[in-house]
């Protein structure tokens, strides 16, 4: 036996030998394998990137000729250089390619006289596994126009339309001669609907086929995009296609994020590319969310912030995001989101107000914050913060009250910063424009009211192209004009 184990004992060796020559071989593949599909996948992601980045500075670009002068825009594709002379953008030829071989051509269009809508788009392609497109839209307006503001110390109602059984109309986004609003949908209400308001008189609800199947919060348009918070358990932030809104459906669906826990998106701001999302509080989850919408049918998460309180409402203003909160010590809470990757809170996190009825709305404008609150027996719904000096409001001066003398739901302000106008659930009340300068001097602010039959005052948006004003009630959206 021991001789004719000896013998056989090289072949078992050369067996060895080649087993372990193959295994080795087969590691080297996957690890090679891997490494290679890591390589790419690198690449392919910087090549995203890269293109994203293009299409950012190309609507940057055309940012800048419209602040130096809006009529240096004009309709068609184009590329875009640096004049030897000035130094600064021109709108060259069709199209310009980077030295790296990305391509990218801006898109203007000039819907009005003081309006342009931008879309830049980056391509490339450096193979069958190597190529793609980015790209960026938005809407410019000439803000150097001079416009006058009505006087809206006295309301003119101009139409309304009105919706049996009642949906309890939200927020309100407006794109044009297009106005959209979010519902609820327990009572039967669509979530969304969508108005074409050409003919302020007669305003005319248009794709009454479209349900958006949830609960319907805040909403805003950037560019040819729109973006809904609702109730969706998945899909809490959804974007459609506005580019026909006459032909508003379900396909115009094109990107959805999903929120943490279930359903809690309620407040919603854009800057450039970044979505801001406030939620209801949740002992686990964060609530607020910075989103990357560089590409909308793709949103990306950049960073989040966890705190104590509801976001209900919130406004972006000075690289701050000011938020109306359910937080006890902190009804103005105040975030930091000069770099969306990293938000945090700003030193001194907020103002605690007397009393613990929650912060529901909030504007920011000039050196000045409003936050609307909840009704409350001792305290007074509407703050006037002064923050010239920080962020966070550190009086005196300020801050300066008003009873509104119920919930105040929603604020917004026309942009010469003299009036705002409340929506809240006073019985005789609904609809109150405050005049900012007599709060400040700490006269009577009130100059206008209106007392509606259609439910309490929810949503309210100021329109400064036409200097008119939309405003939402259980059943209802009315439209108003300034007085003479």
């Amino acid at each position: 036996m021991s001789k004719y184990y000896h013998h056989h004992r090289p072949a078992f060796f050369l067996l060895d030998v080649l087993l372990g020559i193959s295994v080795f071989a087969i590691f080297i593949g996957i690890a090679g394998y891997a490494l290679i599909s890591t390589q790419n996948i690198s690449i392919v992601s910087g090549d995203r990137i890269r293109g994203a980045s293009l299409s950012q500075q190309a609507i940057e670009a055309v940012r800048s000729l419209r602040d130096d002068d809006f009529d240096n825009l004009s309709e068609g594709t184009f590329g875009l250089a640096i004049n030897s002379v000035s130094g600064e953008w021109e709108l060259s030829g069709a199209g310009t390619v980077s030295e790296d071989g990305f391509t990218t051509q801006v898109q203007i269009s000039l819907p009005d006289e003081d309006h342009a809508l931008v879309s830049a788009e980056t391509t490339w392609s450096f193979g069958s596994n190597r190529s793609g497109t980015s790209s960026i839209t938005t809407q410019l307006s000439n803000w150097q126009q001079v416009k006058i503001i009505g006087n809206w110390e006295v309301l003119s109602e101009l139409s309304s339309i009105a919706e049996d059984p009642a949906p309890r109309f939200n927020d309100i986004a407006i794109t044009g001669n297009y106005v959209f609003v979010t519902s609820e949908v327990a009572t039967g209400g669509a979530g969304l609907y969508v108005f074409d308001t050409t003919n302020l008189s007669f305003p005319s609800r248009i794709a009454d086929g479209f349900n958006l199947g949830a609960d319907g919060y805040q909403l805003i348009v950037c560019g040819d995009t729109l973006y809904v918070l609702s109730t969706s358990s998945s899909a809490e932030v959804r974007a459609y296609s506005i580019t026909s809104p006459e032909a508003f459906a379900d396909d115009k669906l094109i990107g959805s994020y999903n929120i943490p826990g279930s359903g809690r998106a309620r407040s919603l701001a854009i800057f450039g590319s970044t979505l801001f999302v406030g939620t209801i509080t949740d002992a686990v989850e964060d609530e607020i969310y910075a989103l990357d919408i560089t590409d909308p049918t793709d949103i990306q998460l950049l960073d989040s912030l966890d705190d104590d309180g509801s976001y209900l409402d919130m406004y972006l203003h000075n690289g701050y995001a000011y938020v109306s909160s359910t937080e006890d010590v902190a009804e103005l809470t105040v975030v930091d989101i000069f770099d969306p990757a990293d938000i945090k809170f700003a030193p001194g996190v907020g103002y605690n107000l007397t009393d613990v009825p929650d912060g529901l709305a909030v504007i920011a404008f000039g050196n000045s914050v409003l936050l609307g609150r909840a009704y409350g027996d001792v305290i007074q719904e509407l703050v006037l913060f002064d923050v010239e000096e920080n962020p966070v409001p550190t009086p005196p001066p300020g801050p300066w009250y008003h009873g509104i003398g119920a919930d105040l739901s929603a604020l917004d302000i026309e942009p010469a910063g003299e009036y705002t106008f409340a929506a809240t659930a006073h019985d005789s009340a609904e609809l109150q424009v405050i005049d900012l300068e007599k709060f400040r001097l700490g006269q009577l602010p009130r100059v206008a009211s209106i007392d509606t039959d259609t439910g309490v005052g929810r949503g309210i948006k100021y329109d400064i192209q036409r200097d008119r004003l939309f405003f939402t009630t259980d059943s209802a959206i009315h439209i108003f004009a300034p007085g003479i």
